[in-house]
């Protein structure tokens, strides 16, 4: 996908013209930016639009990443973020950033338009281990529903992790979600 046919508020079009060409039918929303109507939506659009946001060292993660593999249709009100390397980072100015600790294997996220998104089974993981926070649950099962088979491999990335908090109820969460979207 060409970047250029993402629209962002300010760039080459102001905000309320954005705005007016989306009541229109001209334009739809993604993210912080705007999309040609006939442009389909993919992973790689979601990832961009989040792209003023995001940091060489980041790896988009939690919630967001859920939200970019196809989950939902609007995008969480702020944006997961996990360091890419083992050195830890300073907390982000934007406020529209979380920054998770925790250092990301290089197999468990992918590279999509030149950022790094967790993979969905690494996503899986993220928000399993969120414990009972009501936002990742409702997330985790959107993803799920997309495709319930990655549900398997998501628990083994944390079977193989030897020493984990919260390994045990991740698994078990995982396994709820999955009866729950397959029902």
């Amino acid at each position: 996908m060409n970047p250029a046919l993402l629209y962002r508020p300010g760039a080459a079009l102001s905000d309320a013209e954005l705005r007016a060409m989306r009541l229109d039918g001209l334009v739809f929303e993604v993210g912080d930016a705007f999309l040609p109507a006939d442009v389909p939506e993919t992973a790689d659009i979601r990832l961009l639009s989040l792209a003023s946001h995001l940091r060489d060292e980041h790896v988009v993660s939690g919630t967001t990443a859920a939200w970019v593999h196809g989950a939902g249709d609007r995008r969480p009100p702020r944006c997961h973020v996990r360091p890419l390397g083992p050195r830890r980072l300073r907390a982000p100015a934007d406020a529209a950033v979380v920054l998770h600790d925790g250092v990301v294997p290089s197999t468990e996220f992918q590279v999509l338009s030149g950022i790094r998104v967790l993979t969905v089974p690494a996503a899986l993981v993220d928000l399993a281990r969120s414990g009972r926070d009501p936002e990742s649950r409702t997330w985790l099962l959107a993803l799920l529903a997309l495709d319930p088979t990655q549900v398997s491999p998501a628990i083994d990335l944390l079977r193989e992790r030897e020493r984990l908090p919260g390994k045990r109820l991740a698994i078990a969460t995982l396994e709820s979600g999955y009866d729950e979207v397959t029902r």
